[in-house]
């Protein structure tokens, strides 16, 4: 089934969002987490039971500081917490999509990147089955060359690891 509606609330906040969203008798909101995780649990039961009783299915994007295909270690690690802090708040509201931009090829081959990406992204996947969190990742297609995410990428990606993808058409478009 496809669902249509917006990336993130407009700057009205998630609640104000999620209700004009069900005004406009659109299905779907995308949850920013652009520059962080910045939601308390309360707040993400309070967004999870509206969009519930509106009948709003949730999405997550993740925030952008992440690079899983670092050469700094540390980023590395602080993009797989980011990507996680992000799964709890989707699993709290019932967001079934966590959608992340997954890395930058910087010095690296694309193969090589790609290693890096899927370790990592199989390292995620384990802390979700293990925390039980009914959340998918879903790598997006990104725009930017330098960017690790073109379709075939990402397909393969999704075939070896079992993550799912994130169509982004102007991003699609941005990188042919």
């Amino acid at each position: 089934m496809i669902k249509v509606g917006p990336a993130g609330s407009g700057g009205l906040g998630n609640l104000k969002g999620i209700r004009k969203v069900a005004r406009m008798k659109l299905d779907c909101m995308e949850v920013e987490f652009t520059y962080g995780v910045r939601m308390s649990m309360d707040d993400a039961r309070e967004v999870g039971s509206l969009a519930k009783e509106k009948g709003i299915t949730l999405s997550v994007h993740a925030p952008y500081y992440i690079n899983l295909a670092s050469d700094e270690k540390e980023k590395i690690v602080a993009s797989k917490q980011r990507i996680l802090d992000s799964c709890e708040r989707a699993a709290v509201f019932g967001a079934r999509c966590v959608v992340f931009h997954a890395g930058f090829y910087q010095k690296k081959t694309a193969g090589q990147t790609y290693r890096l990406i899927k370790k990592a992204i199989v390292e995620i996947q384990g802390k979700i089955k293990k925390n039980k969190w009914k959340v998918q990742l879903c790598p997006e297609i990104t725009g930017k060359p330098s960017q690790f995410g073109s379709v075939e990428e990402l397909l393969k990606l999704k075939k070896e690891t079992g993550c799912g993808i994130c169509v982004d058409f102007a991003h699609l478009y941005a990188r042919e």
